[in-house]
């Protein structure tokens, strides 16, 4: 990434780098591994691993935990909150918080989601008093409010972005439209705990998983 290696060019053997530090033909197989499956290295058999500088991407599998998920990866999450406030949907009063969430880079933050949520004031009193560009919302769920997400029922469609999220997720000017679920969070007891809309950027794979019976 610091420019030592340029695009195409062939790093070191697997030989040469048990030398270069100290290790064993394992640990450096599985380093060259996780090069591959980030898209940073290319292994060509009979002739070496060559570098390939495609943009990383981040492969949201798990609807929330967006902090846990890049504290899986050794990366540090951010949240700029840009809205917060309490509306009438209704007549129930819900605290809206709307935040970009990305991964801190050495250039700066890379923000891959534009998140907005609806949580039920009458289940969460007193939301409003916590910073949610410094904590995690589902963490103070858990731990002052002891309620933890269970599971969520989301829908995929496409979501026509303004200039302003099209300038913090990085999108071409070009582009009209973004990748959005939009849903329902349940929790423990199967209760509706939050309304959610996630926007998500050019720099995020969207996996589903689902069990077979």
């Amino acid at each position: 990434m610091n420019g030592e290696y340029k695009q195409g060019e062939a790093i070191p053997s697997e030989s040469e780098m048990m030398k270069m530090f100290q290790t064993t033909r394992g640990t450096v197989r599985k380093a060259i591994s996780m090069l591959v499956t980030e898209g940073l290295v290319e292994q060509i058999r009979g002739k070496g691993t060559f570098v390939r500088l495609n943009p990383l991407k981040y492969s949201i599998w798990n609807f929330g935990g967006f902090t846990d998920y890049l504290k899986s990866r050794n990366e540090v999450a951010v949240s700029e909150v840009l809205e917060q406030t309490t509306v009438n949907m209704g007549g129930k009063a819900y605290f809206k918080l709307v935040r970009a969430r990305g991964v801190k880079k050495d250039t700066g933050v890379l923000y891959l989601t534009v998140d907005t949520s609806y949580l039920p004031v009458s289940l969460f009193p007193g939301l409003e008093r916590y910073d949610f560009g410094k904590e995690s919302l589902y963490n103070v769920l858990r731990n002052d409010y002891r309620i933890y997400p269970g599971r969520t029922e989301i829908t995929l469609s496409p979501e026509e972005v303004n200039d302003k999220i099209k300038e913090i997720l990085q999108v071409d000017k070009n582009e009209t439209s973004l990748l959005k679920a939009e849903g329902v969070v349940f929790d423990q007891n199967n209760t509706e705990i939050e309304k959610v809309k996630v926007v998500y950027g050019p720099h995020v794979e969207f996996k589903i998983m689902t069990n077979m019976n």
